[in-house]
């Protein structure tokens, strides 16, 4: 699902940006807002993890595993931080804008019916809840790890830099944790 999500984001983030921006930046800089907004998008889902991973318990009434349960808070809480430092880091010369999307437009749409299939899918198959949980962030969090490394290659700010490079260590460790979970699950 992810997989898609991400080609999606980089096919459709240059509709995104606004027609002075285009007019302004130079293309490398403009290259390195989309990766923002993209990098942006990632974290604000991630930050919900612990919602629904209580959404499940509230529905089935049973819980997950415990090292799960304390993987998922850990990403949802990494990504609410680092969400909030994103966006302290934006106002820092050079200036981030983060582009906005369109609320009519095909690529909101797409987002939205790709975040309700998989509500659909976590809630439908509960009995595999934990397995398709897994199979998400396995394949989320290698995509903001990379996304990370290579904003951190095109950033000139080192305070960004340097926060950049942490960000996609931490993504880059709890992909391996995602994965450990993952093989003990599907046993």
């Amino acid at each position: 699902m992810y997989r898609y999500l991400t080609i999606l984001l980089f096919v459709l983030f240059p509709l995104t940006l606004s027609a002075s921006a285009l007019s302004s930046d130079k293309p490398e800089h403009i290259r390195l807002l989309r990766g923002y907004d993209a990098l942006r998008l990632f974290l604000e889902d991630e930050q919900y993890l612990t919602t629904v991973r209580r959404l499940k318990n509230v529905i089935t009434f049973s819980g997950i595993n415990q090292p799960l349960a304390n993987l998922v808070d850990d990403i949802a809480d990494i990504s609410e931080t680092a969400l909030e430092e994103l966006e302290d880091l934006a106002e820092q010369t050079p200036v981030i804008q983060f582009g906005v999307l369109d609320e009519a437009s095909i690529a909101v749409s797409t987002l939205d019916s790709m975040r309700y299939a998989t509500a659909k899918t976590f809630l439908k198959d509960s009995e595999n809840f934990e397995k398709n949980l897994l199979l998400s962030q396995v394949q989320i969090l290698p995509v903001i790890a990379h996304l990370a490394k290579q904003l951190e290659e095109l950033e000139t700010s080192a305070i960004r830099k340097y926060w950049l490079h942490k960000l996609a260590t931490k993504y880059s460790t709890l992909y391996q944790r995602a994965y450990a979970q993952l093989v003990i699950v599907a046993h």
